[in-house]
């Protein structure tokens, strides 16, 4: 091959970035389930407002989170 030879025309193109990841609603049932406090002095139905916005806010903040995200669900 001589030196003067163009080497861009060997080079693949980019590849195409990734399709973003899709979950699906039990997926993410079990995401935001997994977020609710498992203590036993919490019934069933004991949860006030303010339990719940604090609990929907943690699953939302951690949602990537490479140890408690959605993905290690």
């Amino acid at each position: 091959m001589p030196e003067s030879e163009d080497l861009s025309r060997y080079t693949a193109p980019p590849d195409n970035p990734p399709d973003p990841p899709t979950y699906s609603a039990a997926g993410i049932l079990a995401y935001v389930e997994s977020w609710i406090p498992n203590c036993p002095y919490y019934s069933a139905n004991s949860y006030t407002l303010e339990h719940v916005r604090e609990i929907l806010l943690d699953a939302a903040a951690n949602l990537t989170d490479k140890y408690h995200g959605i993905d290690k669900i």
